[in-house]
C-alpha cells in the first residue's frame, strides 16, 4: 500500500492530535506571537523518542516574505490564532507541508 500524501499526513496528524496542538499553538502564541506548530514525522522512531511539538516563528517578516517559506509565512500572518491553528509536518525526507486549519474547540479552550 501507498504512502499516504502529504496533505493526507498532515490532515491524520491534525485531527488525531488537535487538542493537542491547539493547546500548545495558543500557549506559545500568548509566550512568542504568531507562529506554527511544528510535527516532525519520525515513523520510525520509538515513542519515547519522537520529537514533540515545535512552535515556529518568524523573526525576520522581510526575508520570510521572499524566501522559500513565503507562503508559510503568509498563512502564519494572516490566521485568527483564537479559531486556529497552522500547522506544518516535516516529512522523513525533508519535504514539508502545512495548512491552516479550524476544529473545535477552538485553541484558547483546548
Amino acid at each position: 500500500m501507498p504512502a499516504p500524501d502529504p496533505s493526507s499526513l498532515l490532515n491524520r496528524l491534525v485531527n488525531e492530535h488537535w487538542d493537542t496542538a491547539a493547546r500548545h499553538a495558543w500557549r506559545q502564541y500568548d509566550q512568542r506571537g504568531r507562529g506554527a506548530i511544528v510535527f516532525t514525522v519520525q515513523p520510525d522512531a520509538d515513542r519515547e523518542r519522537r520529537t514533540p511539538l515545535k512552535y515556529l516563528t518568524f523573526n525576520d517578516a522581510s526575508a520570510a516574505q521572499d524566501g522559500a517559506f513565503s507562503k508559510l509565512h503568509e498563512l502564519v500572518r494572516t490566521y485568527d490564532p483564537e479559531q486556529q491553528i497552522v500547522a506544518v509536518a516535516v516529512l522523513p525526507d525533508e519535504r514539508t507541508v502545512f495548512e491552516v486549519y479550524t476544529r473545535e474547540p477552538p485553541p484558547p479552550q483546548a
